[in-house]
């Protein structure tokens, strides 16, 4: 649906560009490799519901969040592809995901009471810590575990890990955790000869294929954003969301006249200022303001002064520019990783942080 000239900003969110983008993925990994579509974190940002449904019309065999409460956001609004919690669950929740078919992780060892306590079967992925030092069992500890899980009557549907640097030019990192994984994959293919294999992220499943195994974990390149400049020869990729705003007030502003909180931006010449309504509230980066850039009626603008919660301010110049007019935050001409790199941060951090006032409008037949 169109954006209401009322809104003050709003996030346009282009459905057929997941699609292109999970299209353009699986072509790069094979047939023979499923894809999980990573929708934590609210979609990244994009919205989780609306993302999920797309990626399994697109063909992903599996979902995956972060947490209990993302899983379950999924099964209530009637998804009912297979769905992994990547993050740990607390005991007294287990029950409640394995009642609503949610696969689990095994975060920790201490994990396995809660699991063996369920009578029902639970779906059950075993996470092995490789070099990422966050969450899973160490390679050290997977034999005790195997037979724990064996012991306890319950049964391994998936083994995984996450690779820290598959981004990075260099690859020992990767190629060491990759190591450490396949050591003790077949300790655990003995005890479970049908597990799900996976390892591969984004930034892995486009440029390490050895990481690939029976399953990628698709996340940021399924909204359109790349782990890495040097992955942009291997894969078209198209953004998914574009940040969008207006005009709310224009003046014009005389040599020497400040702009925005302590007054760190001076107007050097007769100019028009323009008072954009979003803000870091919204989404827009406060550190953005120092360097940022966004599009106001096809004219690329130069952001003047601090950011506020509410509202950025922008030197247009003597470009004609009015009240209404429509701002391209981020999105065809301003792109994410360009915000990011103003604001000193990562495409992740970026589309994350638009915020929850800020309605997300749904397109189709957009992607190009």
């Amino acid at each position: 649906m169109p954006a209401r000239a009322t809104r003050r900003t709003w996030a346009e969110v282009d459905l057929d560009a997941i699609t292109a983008n999970l299209h353009a993925v699986r072509a790069q990994v094979g047939p023979g490799t499923r894809v999980m579509a990573v929708v934590k974190a609210d979609g990244y940002g994009h919205g989780a519901v609306r993302v999920a449904r797309q990626a399994v019309e697109a063909g992903a065999d599996w979902l995956g969040v972060a947490t209990l409460e993302e899983g379950l956001k999924l099964r209530r609004a009637g998804i009912r592809a297979p769905v992994l919690v990547l993050g740990s669950v607390a005991a007294a929740d287990v029950a409640d995901a394995v009642r609503h078919d949610l696969g689990l992780t095994i975060a920790s060892s201490d994990a396995l009471p809660a699991f063996a306590r369920v009578r029902r079967r639970v779906r059950l992925h075993l996470k092995i810590d490789t070099g990422m030092t966050r969450l899973g069992v160490t390679v050290d500890e997977v034999p005790s575990v195997l037979n724990r899980v064996a012991g306890a009557g319950l049964r391994l549907e998936g083994v995984y890990t996450h690779l820290a640097s598959a981004e990075e030019p260099d690859h020992s990192f990767t190629r060491d955790q990759l190591n450490r994984f396949d050591a003790v994959l077949p300790q655990v293919r003995a005890r479970f000869p049908e597990v799900i294999v996976h390892a591969a992220n984004s930034a892995a499943a486009l440029g390490h294929p050895r990481s690939r195994y029976d399953l990628v974990r698709v996340g940021l390149a399924m909204y359109g954003l790349y782990p890495d400049r040097q992955f942009t020869s291997q894969v078209t990729l198209i953004p998914a969301m574009r940040l969008l705003s207006r005009v709310v007030r224009t003046v014009r502003a005389n040599p020497g006249t400040a702009v925005s909180y302590g007054a760190t931006y001076r107007v050097l010449r007769p100019t028009t200022i323009a008072t954009i309504a979003c803000g870091y509230a919204d989404g827009y980066p406060r550190l953005a303001g120092t360097n940022g850039e966004v599009i106001v009626s096809g004219t690329r603008v130069h952001v003047a002064g601090r950011v506020c919660m509410d509202h950025l301010m922008v030197d247009a110049g003597d470009s004609p520019v009015h009240p209404g007019d429509t701002v391209e935050l981020f999105g065809r001409g301003v792109s994410v990783d360009a915000v990011a790199e103003w604001a000193h941060t990562i495409s992740y951090e970026v589309v994350c942080g638009v915020g929850l006032r800020v309605p997300r409008v749904y397109l189709r037949g957009r992607a190009r």
